[in-house]
């Protein structure tokens, strides 16, 4: 074996992510709600960077109150000074709205906080998880015995919207059931028993179990699913998500034109002070190299945007091209696309368009799309044409919708149904797409 030490020169190739090419892939990668958080975040740390929110002009008012002056309108009602018309709706969450309400009891302060720690006790749905002797024990210092815990309780119960504070998905469903005055005792055996076969929409099966006639059984099932298992969600909502379409497709003229939403975006511009800073040169050497750095940072984010713009533009107007016939025709007219082909057309890499699709929207003549809806995968059909999955779905979602609900058509029969359309998929396809969907087997989709 040969341990000499001795130099060699060899070439090769290899990708070095710079911070520019990093923070470009990052700009790329996001959606028009992030964009905009990362400049307002950019523009608070970079005392160069300028920007201006451009906003859609009401030129009709603009013309009306050129002469006259800007006028402030406020609503003043001389008979009382607090106008309803002048107030602004504020979001309250579950706990805030049940304490709201538990604060207007004539109640003992004791009973007030036991009430306010159930209802922090609460998860986001309305339930109480937590076991009474975990409760009881958290309690000792207040001195509260099992009575007064389970008054305090069952106030918290009577609150709105109802069904908080109940122990199991049972207490929670009867609690709705006695507050609705329709109190029925095959009603609560039903509840109390067998909702796991409601869940499986086995109606025949509660009907012979509870010795009821099938028609009652029937109206007692829908009445038990009309109610809310998840009460706590009526007031403690989901994070609301807005969606803001990147690009904006209008035919004009016969021809699809597509052009990037302006709307409620930022204009970046560079402050012209710190220029002259740089210029002047009785300038402190520290304080131009800090403004060297920030300006080049603000250069960079300017042009990463500008170059997610372009990519993005790019990408609309060859999904546009690719999928002529769906913004002609319609959502059942989507052609099979994938991220490769769009990629071959822009002679980009496949990652930079994977990057430029995803959390992007366009504004349609058939509504506001994700740019991935446009993609999906072929499958042949009989006429050797080529069929997209996201078309398929549509014609399996909209043959259920018009179904005979006392007969819903099982997997098997929505595949021979698109065979005859002629577009051969297998039953456990037809299952996959269907499951995808979010929409129950057959026998769950069965009305009696």
């Amino acid at each position: 074996m040969n341990f000499n030490n001795r130099l060699e020169l060899t070439q090769s190739q290899k990708l070095v992510m710079t911070t520019q090419l990093k923070q470009s892939l990052a700009i790329l990668n996001m959606s028009k709600v992030e964009l905009e958080e990362e400049i307002r975040k950019e523009s608070e740390e970079n005392p160069l960077l300028d920007i201006e929110r451009k906003e859609e002009i009401d030129w009709e008012a603009y013309v009306k109150n050129m002469d006259t002056g800007y006028k402030r309108e406020v609503n003043y009602n001389p008979d009382n000074d607090l106008n309803l018309e002048n107030m602004i709706k504020e979001d309250v969450n579950l706990y805030e709205h049940l304490s709201l309400q538990i604060g207007l009891y004539k109640i003992s302060d004791l009973e007030k906080e036991v009430c306010n720690y159930i209802i922090d006790s609460l998860d986001e749905d309305g339930y109480l998880r937590f076991s009474e002797e975990i409760m009881l024990n958290e309690l000792k210092e207040l001195n509260v015995d099992e009575d007064t815990f389970l008054e305090c309780l069952e106030k918290v119960q009577q609150l709105d919207p109802i069904g908080v504070g109940a122990r199991d998905l049972v207490e929670c469903l009867i609690l709705q059931i006695e507050n609705s005055g329709e109190y029925d005792e095959d009603l609560i055996n039903i509840i109390k028993e067998d909702l796991d076969l409601i869940a499986s929409n086995k109606v025949k099966e509660i009907s012979k179990k509870h010795k009821i006639p099938m028609q009652r059984c029937v109206n007692l099932v829908h009445k038990i699913k009309s109610l809310d298992p998840r009460p706590g969600r009526l007031c403690c909502s989901e994070k609301t998500v807005y969606v803001q379409p990147d690009v904006i497709v209008e035919k004009i003229d016969n021809e699809f034109i597509v052009y990037k939403n302006e709307k409620d975006s930022y204009m970046l511009k560079i402050n012209n002070f710190y220029k002259e800073v740089l210029r002047n040169t009785s300038s402190d050497n520290d304080a131009k190299e800090f403004i060297k750095s920030k300006l080049n940072s603000a250069t960079s984010l300017v042009k990463n945007i500008q170059s997610r713009n372009h990519t993005i533009l790019k990408i609309a107007e060859t999904i546009v091209s690719c999928q002529e016939e769906f913004f002609n025709k319609g959502p059942q007219f989507i052609k099979p696309l994938k991220l490769k082909d769009i990629a071959h057309i822009i002679d980009c890499h496949e990652s930079t368009v994977s990057r430029g699709v995803n959390g992007k929207y366009m504004l349609t003549p058939f509504g506001v799309y994700e740019f991935k809806y446009f993609f999906s995968s072929a499958i042949e059909t009989q006429n050797e044409e080529m069929a997209s999955s996201t078309s398929i779905k549509k014609i399996i979602k909209e043959t259920i919708k018009s179904e005979n609900k006392k007969k819903p058509l099982s997997d098997e029969q929505l595949s021979k149904i698109l065979k005859e359309s002629g577009i051969s998929v297998a039953r456990r396809t037809v299952a996959k797409y269907r499951e995808e969907l979010k929409i129950p087997s057959s026998s769950k989709r069965k009305e009696y």
